[in-house]
């Protein structure tokens, strides 16, 4: 039973929780890691136990379901990586912009 937060998905260890912008998302259950996130660190390339390492309150059984959820939903996972690797590129250029426009008020 899905509650107001939270829907099952097909996937033992994937939920979905609605996020403070409306947006559902789908995480590790019982936790707040996002898929997308765990996805992120799959295709840049670390293996599966470098994930754990970095993410130590999940086990391989949890990472395997969630990349297969990825493999699954391919388009709405790549969406929310889009999405976050463009957040990433207007932060890091807004702080090259305020470094930038610092260097000239100190010179």
């Amino acid at each position: 039973m899905a509650s107001e937060k939270f829907q099952p998905t097909e996937h033992p260890h994937i939920v979905k929780i609605l996020g403070a912008s409306g947006i559902w998302q789908a995480v590790i259950k019982g936790t707040y890691i996002r898929v997308w996130a765990l996805v992120g660190c799959h295709k840049r390339g670390m293996d599966e136990w470098e994930i754990l390492k970095g993410f130590p309150t999940i086990t391989a059984a949890q990472l395997y379901d969630a990349l297969s959820y990825y493999y699954d939903h391919r388009d709405e996972i790549e969406e929310f990586i889009a999405t976050n690797e463009r957040a990433y590129d207007e932060l890091a250029t807004a702080e090259r912009e305020v470094k930038t426009e610092n260097q000239a008020v100190l010179e």
